[in-house]
């Protein structure tokens, strides 16, 4: 397989490299590279970090890979409400805590001590 070095990408604090093994590609298919690397470590971040996938304490390999699937199959959900509902992760999230919250305040005010 040939590979051919294509051009520096700089960042905001680094500098990449980017390597491909198709003949002379433009900057058009560099970018839609760079994207859909960017687009998986998003993904990533959000089943990390918002679907508790780290959080497994299961010790058998059947169960981690249900918790697994299960972590995968909340996001695809959550990933396809904020598509159609045209909303950010953060105002997702908020408007679970929000409603947690009203809820709460509706009991205490409900049930004095």
């Amino acid at each position: 397989m040939l590979l051919s070095h294509f051009w520096n990408f700089i960042c905001l604090c680094e500098t990449r490299d980017i390597v491909t093994n198709k003949d002379n590609p433009t900057r058009q298919y560099v970018k839609s590279i760079m994207d859909a690397h960017w687009s998986v470590e998003v993904y990533h971040r959000e089943v990390k970090q918002n679907c508790g996938i780290e959080r497994c304490q299961a010790r058998t390999s059947r169960a981690q890979r249900n918790h697994i699937f299960l972590a995968i199959s909340a996001w695809f959900e959550q990933h396809k409400r904020r598509i159609s509902e045209k909303i950010t992760l953060y105002q997702q999230n908020w408007d679970v805590i929000k409603n947690a919250i009203t809820e709460h305040i509706r009991v205490l005010l409900a049930y004095p001590n």
